[in-house]
């Protein structure tokens, strides 16, 4: 029998009353800067039926998200073995004004609060946030890591320099919390790879290698290369495309600011 609980200003609707047996717990942001994170969560799931979905107030909150899906019940938790797998799948929209960041953590934190408190309650020993270097500080200066780093939360505001980082907040809050509330959190952090109008063989991508990584994190990959081949030709198709569209609106931007730096001139 399906059931509803209210944590803070979050529902945790399920279908089947709440899971149990559950250790494990793997949370990705599905809309992104990076394909990447949705692409190899999603191959962990074996049956696309979700068994329950996350709800608030927030969720639906504008400026911090933009819904046009008719339907929409909030974001998806699915179950494979002894894990969970929530899917964030609502864009942040960010307001234009000075108070843009406090609109982001104003939305983002209190369901990303009550998740982590919902995680604890359910017994769950390894939490993970799997995200990715695209908005780490140091592509500033070209030092960008290749290969997949699992940071303990416990080092998230330590007061070390040089581990600042502008992470996208659903890619530590959660786990930061968890890690205050019981401790075991982690952020799995993945080389960047960013549109591309020609996307690389998943065998060049550290699609395998993350993969790896949750084995030894203690999550169920049990048949995820196949369904990742399928899962990341479509999403290559569709950041391919996003690629392509913002190359045309670069294009567009130079020749247009190109044109005016000849308004006014010698030939003006």
């Amino acid at each position: 029998m399906g059931r509803v609980d209210t944590i803070g200003e979050t529902d945790f609707i399920w279908f089947d009353g709440v899971p149990e047996g559950i250790t494990h717990a793997l949370l990705f942001d599905a809309v992104g800067a990076d394909h990447m994170p949705g692409v190899v969560a999603s191959s962990l799931v074996e049956d696309t039926r979700p068994i329950g979905h996350i709800t608030s107030k927030h969720v639906h909150s504008v400026p911090h998200t933009l819904l046009k899906e008719r339907g929409f019940v909030g974001w998806s938790v699915f179950r494979v073995g002894h894990a969970l797998i929530i899917e964030i799948s609502t864009p942040a929209r960010l307001s234009d004004d000075v108070g843009q960041q406090k609109n982001a953590w104003l939305f983002n934190y209190p369901p990303a609060r009550d998740i982590a408190r919902m995680l604890a309650d359910l017994g769950v020993e390894v939490f993970t946030t799997l995200t990715t270097s695209l908005f780490d500080e140091h592509i500033l200066s070209k030092e960008v890591s290749e290969t997949v780093q699992v940071i303990p939360a416990s080092l998230i505001g330590n007061g070390d320099e040089e581990d600042d980082t502008l992470q996208p907040l659903w890619g530590w809050l959660p786990a930061f919390i968890f890690e205050r509330i019981k401790g075991g959190a982690e952020i799995m952090l993945m080389p960047a790879h960013g549109p591309s109008v020609q996307a690389k063989p998943l065998e060049e991508t550290s699609f395998g290698v993350v993969l790896e990584a949750l084995k030894d994190c203690g999550f169920p990959t049990e048949g995820a290369i196949e369904r990742g081949k399928s899962l990341y030709e479509m999403a290559s198709s569709d950041a391919a495309e996003a690629a392509k569209m913002a190359n045309e609106v670069m294009s567009k931007l130079r020749r247009q600011k190109k044109n005016r730096g000849y308004e006014g001139g010698m030939f003006g």
